[in-house]
């Protein structure tokens, strides 16, 4: 070995790559003599300086079989010329590194995991186009009802970006733009941590420098790449279980209409103040689509604009409001529909009412999907 050289060290009690090292003397003296038990022997060593050290799962000996190791005793011999080994290893450690920066960034494990959870949100509302969030929103997809110091966390995303981009040289866009005030739908002030010059702008460079930074967001595609790069997992949306149901066709179950949905179905159509809706011209309950279905309520605008009102009553179960969700998608698609056949502008609103509260996965589909819900809790 010479100096400068890169030594990696297998452990031959965990079998498994442990240590990227640098040799840096060569012709030592051994200075480990007095651990041994048997008599020290007295050849001239290397000197090795610690790089880094790996303790996942990625670099034990039947992973390394699968990229040119051979067990054995090549164990017990160093190897120099196994390039597709060494090449599988170095970008193992590359890895590592980047895997790093979150801990490098945030010292407390609060942080740490809060930003863990925060990036691949950000990273799923970008790849699904969402561009609207609030701060809000994203509290509630981390499960609080209020949170102070979001700021500061959302400014530990940002460092975080900027660390990947200085080690990796990618252009990567900022996700912080995502997250907007839902008074004036910007970020706030603490976006100057992110571009100094923010808080010099007018609200209208502020609106196209954001939806600038936005479209870079949405259009990247190498989120996955940055996530596996952070070593962060992807943020889904869990649908498994209520999706089984509603695709078993046993949702519906054999009662007819309950109580609970019956009178919250009335309460809009005799209250429709309750949902925003004003100077209508006519409106029906059980109201028939050319696609056959059956609207809860709907109403006609004097501007002939049309509101689709899909109702999910305090007894609905999780699954039912989910299926309501993509109910409302199908009966804005028609009521579109039918505005092109008969030659009138398309301005029609779908909407959900929920007689309580919806869960944090239906929240999140909602936003992905853009559907209006409205949650009213009704004393009958």
């Amino acid at each position: 070995m010479s100096i400068g050289d890169i030594v990696y060290l297998y452990m031959s009690d965990t079998r498994h790559v442990r240590f990227k090292t640098l040799v840096v003397d060569t012709e030592c003296k051994r200075g480990d003599c007095k651990y041994w038990v048997a008599e020290c022997p007295s050849d001239l060593t290397f000197k090795l300086k610690l790089v880094e050290e790996y303790n996942g799962d990625k670099l034990n000996d039947d992973v390394l079989r699968n990229h040119g190791f051979n067990g054995g005793r090549s164990i017990e011999r160093p190897m120099c010329n196994n390039s597709q080994l060494f090449s599988y290893i170095e970008s193992v450690f590359a890895h590592n590194s980047l895997a790093n920066i979150i801990e490098e960034v945030c010292h407390t494990a609060k942080s740490q995991d809060l930003v863990k959870r925060i990036i691949p949100i950000l990273v799923r509302w970008a790849k699904q186009g969402l561009t609207a969030n609030t701060y809000g929103n994203l509290i509630n997809e981390l499960g609080y009802s209020a949170f102070r110091g979001l700021s500061k966390q959302l400014g530990y995303v940002d460092d975080i970006f900027k660390k990947l981009i200085e080690r990796t040289g990618e252009e990567i866009p900022t996700l912080n733009a995502l997250v907007k005030s839902k008074s004036t739908g910007l970020p706030s002030t603490g976006f100057s941590y992110v571009y100094s010059s923010y808080d010099k702008m007018s609200q209208e460079e502020k609106q196209i420098f954001i939806a600038g930074l936005n479209a870079k967001a949405v259009e990247y595609d190498k989120w996955d790449w940055v996530l596996s790069s952070l070593g962060l997992t992807e943020s889904v949306i869990d649908i498994t279980a209520n999706e089984a149901k509603i695709r078993s066709g046993k949702l519906y179950g054999s009662g007819g209409e309950g109580d609970n949905h019956k009178k919250l179905k009335e309460y809009i159509y005799n209250h429709p103040e309750s949902i925003g809706v004003k100077d209508f011209k006519r409106r029906h309950m059980e109201y028939i689509l050319l696609s056959g279905d059956r609207l809860d309520v709907y109403f006609e605008l004097n501007n002939g604009a049309q509101i689709a009102v899909e109702i999910k009553s305090i007894s609905s179960s999780d699954a039912d409001v989910m299926r309501g969700l993509f109910q409302c998608v199908k009966y804005k698609s028609v009521l579109d529909a039918e505005s092109k056949v008969l030659g009138t502008k398309p301005q029609n609103v779908s909407m959900l009412v929920v007689g309580g509260k919806m869960s944090i996965e239906n929240m999140k589909i909602q936003e992905a999907l853009g559907i209006c819900v409205l949650e009213i809790e009704v004393q009958y």
